[in-house]
Protein backbone atom coordinates (compact mmCIF):
# COMPACT_ATOMS: atom_id res chain seq x y z
CA UNK A 1 0.00 0.00 0.00
CA UNK A 2 1.69 3.73 -0.96
CA UNK A 3 1.14 5.93 1.71
CA UNK A 4 0.40 9.19 -0.78
CA UNK A 5 1.00 11.78 1.61
CA UNK A 6 4.36 10.42 3.53
CA UNK A 7 5.43 9.99 -0.57
CA UNK A 8 5.13 13.38 -1.28
CA UNK A 9 6.48 14.83 2.19
CA UNK A 10 9.95 12.58 1.03
CA UNK A 11 9.66 13.89 -2.61
CA UNK A 12 9.19 17.25 -1.71
CA UNK A 13 12.83 17.13 1.10
CA UNK A 14 14.92 15.40 -1.45
CA UNK A 15 17.61 17.20 -2.97
CA UNK A 16 19.15 14.50 -4.78
CA UNK A 17 17.85 15.85 -8.21
CA UNK A 18 18.43 12.37 -10.04
CA UNK A 19 16.82 10.22 -7.29
CA UNK A 20 14.19 12.74 -6.91
CA UNK A 21 13.11 13.09 -10.60
CA UNK A 22 13.09 9.66 -10.85
CA UNK A 23 10.83 8.77 -7.82
CA UNK A 24 8.54 11.40 -8.88
CA UNK A 25 7.79 9.94 -12.21
CA UNK A 26 7.77 6.48 -10.56
CA UNK A 27 5.14 8.01 -7.96
CA UNK A 28 2.65 8.97 -10.55
CA UNK A 29 3.06 5.69 -12.64
CA UNK A 30 2.16 3.25 -9.68
CA UNK A 31 -0.37 5.91 -9.18
CA UNK A 32 -1.94 5.73 -12.23
CA UNK A 33 -1.71 1.81 -12.64
CA UNK A 34 -2.70 0.80 -9.01
CA UNK A 35 -5.49 1.48 -6.98
CA UNK A 36 -3.62 0.61 -4.00
CA UNK A 37 -3.51 3.95 -2.62
CA UNK A 38 -3.28 4.93 1.01
CA UNK A 39 -4.84 8.33 1.45
CA UNK A 40 -2.99 8.41 5.41
CA UNK A 41 -5.05 11.57 6.16
CA UNK A 42 -3.70 10.86 9.91
CA UNK A 43 -0.40 11.60 9.34
CA UNK A 44 0.46 14.64 11.05
CA UNK A 45 1.34 17.76 8.47
CA UNK A 46 4.88 19.12 9.20
CA UNK A 47 5.88 22.71 8.65
CA UNK A 48 8.14 23.54 6.38
CA UNK A 49 11.50 23.43 7.37
CA UNK A 50 14.69 25.04 4.60
CA UNK A 51 14.08 24.42 0.83
CA UNK A 52 15.53 21.36 -0.30
CA UNK A 53 18.01 23.13 -2.94
CA UNK A 54 19.64 24.50 -0.02
CA UNK A 55 22.36 21.33 -0.79
CA UNK A 56 22.37 21.92 -3.79
CA UNK A 57 22.55 26.16 -4.13
CA UNK A 58 24.11 28.77 -2.53
CA UNK A 59 21.03 31.24 -1.33
CA UNK A 60 21.66 34.60 -1.16
CA UNK A 61 19.42 37.83 -0.83
CA UNK A 62 17.35 38.06 -4.12
CA UNK A 63 19.56 41.22 -4.77
CA UNK A 64 22.79 39.16 -5.02
CA UNK A 65 21.17 36.80 -7.85
CA UNK A 66 23.36 37.54 -11.04
CA UNK A 67 20.89 39.66 -13.33
CA UNK A 68 20.63 38.19 -16.81
CA UNK A 69 22.58 40.27 -19.38
CA UNK A 70 23.06 39.87 -23.43
CA UNK A 71 20.94 36.51 -24.51
CA UNK A 72 23.33 36.33 -26.85
CA UNK A 73 26.36 35.29 -25.02
CA UNK A 74 26.97 32.23 -23.62
CA UNK A 75 27.50 33.61 -19.83
CA UNK A 76 24.18 35.47 -20.34
CA UNK A 77 21.80 32.74 -21.49
CA UNK A 78 23.76 30.60 -18.22
CA UNK A 79 22.35 33.09 -16.37
CA UNK A 80 18.74 33.09 -17.73
CA UNK A 81 18.74 29.42 -17.68
CA UNK A 82 20.09 29.00 -14.27
CA UNK A 83 17.36 31.44 -13.10
CA UNK A 84 14.73 29.49 -15.35
CA UNK A 85 15.69 26.18 -13.89
CA UNK A 86 15.25 27.71 -10.24
CA UNK A 87 11.92 28.83 -10.63
CA UNK A 88 11.28 25.43 -12.34
CA UNK A 89 12.76 23.48 -9.28
CA UNK A 90 11.12 25.28 -6.88
CA UNK A 91 7.35 24.62 -8.44
CA UNK A 92 8.25 21.01 -8.19
CA UNK A 93 8.41 21.28 -4.55
CA UNK A 94 5.78 24.08 -4.58
CA UNK A 95 3.23 21.68 -6.24
CA UNK A 96 4.41 18.42 -3.99
CA UNK A 97 4.18 20.62 -0.36
CA UNK A 98 0.14 21.74 -1.70
CA UNK A 99 -0.41 18.30 -2.27
CA UNK A 100 0.94 17.36 0.67
CA UNK A 101 -0.68 20.05 2.94
CA UNK A 102 -3.86 19.84 2.43
CA UNK A 103 -5.98 17.48 3.47
CA UNK A 104 -10.02 16.02 2.79
CA UNK A 105 -10.49 17.99 -0.37
CA UNK A 106 -11.63 16.35 -3.89
CA UNK A 107 -9.33 13.55 -5.33
CA UNK A 108 -9.08 16.17 -8.61
CA UNK A 109 -6.83 18.78 -6.02
CA UNK A 110 -4.20 15.70 -5.84
CA UNK A 111 -4.64 14.82 -9.36
CA UNK A 112 -4.04 18.47 -10.22
CA UNK A 113 -0.78 19.56 -8.41
CA UNK A 114 0.65 16.12 -9.01
CA UNK A 115 0.32 16.79 -12.62
CA UNK A 116 1.85 19.70 -12.06
CA UNK A 117 4.42 18.58 -10.05
CA UNK A 118 5.10 16.22 -13.30
CA UNK A 119 4.85 18.87 -15.73
CA UNK A 120 7.34 21.01 -13.57
CA UNK A 121 9.88 18.12 -13.36
CA UNK A 122 9.80 18.04 -17.02
CA UNK A 123 10.38 21.48 -17.35
CA UNK A 124 13.45 21.27 -14.80
CA UNK A 125 15.24 18.52 -16.38
CA UNK A 126 14.94 20.36 -20.17
CA UNK A 127 16.36 23.66 -18.38
CA UNK A 128 19.02 21.13 -17.02
CA UNK A 129 20.48 19.93 -20.26
CA UNK A 130 20.35 23.33 -22.06
CA UNK A 131 22.68 24.22 -19.30
CA UNK A 132 24.51 21.45 -20.03
CA UNK A 133 24.99 21.92 -23.31
CA UNK A 134 25.97 25.30 -22.26
CA UNK A 135 29.22 23.75 -19.72
CA UNK A 136 26.90 24.09 -16.92
CA UNK A 137 24.30 23.03 -14.12
CA UNK A 138 21.87 23.87 -11.68
CA UNK A 139 23.58 25.02 -8.07
CA UNK A 140 26.34 26.50 -10.25
CA UNK A 141 24.97 30.28 -9.62
CA UNK A 142 23.44 31.79 -6.12
CA UNK A 143 19.64 32.05 -5.84
CA UNK A 144 17.22 33.63 -3.45
CA UNK A 145 13.81 31.67 -1.32
CA UNK A 146 11.32 34.35 -3.12
CA UNK A 147 8.83 31.33 -3.65
CA UNK A 148 9.89 29.51 -0.63
CA UNK A 149 8.56 32.22 1.27
CA UNK A 150 5.63 32.40 -0.49
CA UNK A 151 5.17 29.02 0.68
CA UNK A 152 5.92 29.18 4.30
CA UNK A 153 3.51 32.41 4.49
CA UNK A 154 0.55 30.34 3.08
CA UNK A 155 1.27 27.17 4.74
CA UNK A 156 -1.89 27.35 6.53
CA UNK A 157 -4.00 28.99 4.45
CA UNK A 158 -5.24 27.37 1.09
CA UNK A 159 -6.86 30.41 -0.21
CA UNK A 160 -3.62 32.14 0.37
CA UNK A 161 -1.12 28.99 -1.06
CA UNK A 162 -3.48 29.06 -4.23
CA UNK A 163 -3.49 32.77 -4.50
CA UNK A 164 -0.12 34.13 -4.14
CA UNK A 165 2.02 30.98 -4.93
CA UNK A 166 0.15 29.37 -8.00
CA UNK A 167 -1.66 32.51 -8.99
CA UNK A 168 0.22 35.40 -8.52
CA UNK A 169 3.60 33.97 -9.14
CA UNK A 170 3.03 31.89 -11.69
CA UNK A 171 0.66 34.21 -13.99
CA UNK A 172 3.98 36.72 -13.54
CA UNK A 173 5.61 34.14 -15.59
CA UNK A 174 3.08 34.55 -18.21
CA UNK A 175 3.59 38.18 -18.34
CA UNK A 176 7.22 37.95 -18.79
CA UNK A 177 7.10 35.63 -21.83
CA UNK A 178 6.34 37.42 -24.67
CA UNK A 179 9.16 39.55 -24.06
CA UNK A 180 11.64 37.19 -23.20
CA UNK A 181 10.61 34.97 -25.96
CA UNK A 182 10.91 38.47 -28.61
CA UNK A 183 14.39 38.77 -27.02
CA UNK A 184 15.30 35.14 -28.24
CA UNK A 185 13.95 35.54 -31.73
CA UNK A 186 16.38 38.26 -32.28
CA UNK A 187 19.65 35.35 -32.74
CA UNK A 188 19.35 32.99 -35.35
CA UNK A 189 21.43 30.12 -33.89
CA UNK A 190 21.07 26.58 -32.85
CA UNK A 191 20.85 27.46 -28.88
CA UNK A 192 18.65 30.43 -29.10
CA UNK A 193 16.66 28.43 -30.97
CA UNK A 194 16.41 25.65 -28.33
CA UNK A 195 15.78 27.66 -25.71
CA UNK A 196 12.81 29.66 -27.77
CA UNK A 197 11.50 26.47 -27.52
CA UNK A 198 12.10 25.43 -24.42
CA UNK A 199 10.21 29.02 -23.43
CA UNK A 200 7.43 28.49 -25.36
CA UNK A 201 6.49 24.59 -23.84
CA UNK A 202 6.56 26.34 -20.97
CA UNK A 203 4.46 29.20 -21.07
CA UNK A 204 2.10 26.86 -22.89
CA UNK A 205 1.89 24.40 -19.87
CA UNK A 206 2.24 27.42 -17.43
CA UNK A 207 -1.00 28.63 -18.47
CA UNK A 208 -2.38 25.43 -17.40
CA UNK A 209 -0.65 25.51 -13.89
CA UNK A 210 -1.93 29.23 -13.31
CA UNK A 211 -6.06 27.77 -13.87
CA UNK A 212 -4.98 25.06 -11.70
CA UNK A 213 -4.54 27.97 -8.88
CA UNK A 214 -7.04 29.70 -10.28
CA UNK A 215 -9.72 26.86 -9.79
CA UNK A 216 -8.65 26.16 -6.57
CA UNK A 217 -8.59 29.39 -4.99
CA UNK A 218 -12.09 30.45 -6.32
CA UNK A 219 -13.01 26.78 -4.30
CA UNK A 220 -11.18 27.75 -1.24
CA UNK A 221 -13.24 31.37 -1.41
CA UNK A 222 -16.32 29.68 -1.46
CA UNK A 223 -15.38 27.02 1.38
CA UNK A 224 -13.93 30.41 3.74
CA UNK A 225 -17.21 32.57 2.69
CA UNK A 226 -14.57 34.81 1.31
CA UNK A 227 -14.59 37.60 -1.91
CA UNK A 228 -12.47 36.01 -5.08
CA UNK A 229 -12.32 39.27 -6.11
CA UNK A 230 -10.50 40.73 -3.04
CA UNK A 231 -7.47 38.98 -3.50
CA UNK A 232 -4.87 41.63 -3.05
CA UNK A 233 -4.79 41.33 1.01
CA UNK A 234 -3.81 37.28 0.68
CA UNK A 235 -1.02 37.79 -2.30
CA UNK A 236 0.61 41.20 -0.28
CA UNK A 237 0.29 38.45 3.05
CA UNK A 238 2.25 36.07 1.71
CA UNK A 239 4.89 38.04 -0.51
CA UNK A 240 5.17 41.24 1.84
CA UNK A 241 6.19 44.30 -0.20
CA UNK A 242 3.80 43.51 -3.16
CA UNK A 243 1.45 45.66 -4.37
CA UNK A 244 -1.39 44.72 -6.49
CA UNK A 245 -2.40 47.22 -9.22
CA UNK A 246 -0.20 49.07 -12.06
CA UNK A 247 1.20 46.25 -13.70
CA UNK A 248 2.43 47.61 -17.01
CA UNK A 249 3.39 44.32 -18.83
CA UNK A 250 0.38 42.13 -17.99
CA UNK A 251 -0.68 39.51 -20.41
CA UNK A 252 -4.38 39.94 -20.67
CA UNK A 253 -4.94 37.23 -23.65
CA UNK A 254 -2.31 34.01 -21.19
CA UNK A 255 -4.16 35.17 -17.88
CA UNK A 256 -7.70 35.27 -19.66
CA UNK A 257 -7.16 31.93 -20.82
CA UNK A 258 -6.57 30.79 -16.92
CA UNK A 259 -9.24 32.16 -15.40
CA UNK A 260 -8.95 35.93 -14.66
CA UNK A 261 -11.84 37.61 -14.72
CA UNK A 262 -12.06 40.94 -16.25
CA UNK A 263 -12.38 42.29 -12.62
CA UNK A 264 -9.13 40.81 -11.82
CA UNK A 265 -7.77 42.40 -14.56
CA UNK A 266 -9.05 45.66 -13.93
CA UNK A 267 -7.33 45.14 -10.29
CA UNK A 268 -3.91 44.36 -11.51
CA UNK A 269 -4.21 47.32 -14.30
CA UNK A 270 -5.27 49.71 -11.79
CA UNK A 271 -2.91 52.31 -10.62
CA UNK A 272 -2.34 51.50 -6.78
CA UNK A 273 -4.49 54.54 -4.48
Amino acid sequence: MIRFFDTLLTLRASSDLPQKLERLNHFAAVLADSPAVGFDRETPVMPLGAPSYATICKIVHGSEVPRRRNLGTDEGRIIFLHALAHIEYSAIDLALDSAYRFRDLPPQFYEDWLSVALDEARHFAMLQQLLAELGSYYGALPVHTGIHDAMVRSENSLRRRMVAAHRHLEANGLDAHPELARKMSLFSDAMAAKIGSALRLIFDEEIGHVAAGDFWFRYACALDGADANNFAPDVELAIPGTKIGGKKNLNFEARRRAGFTESDLATLARLPD
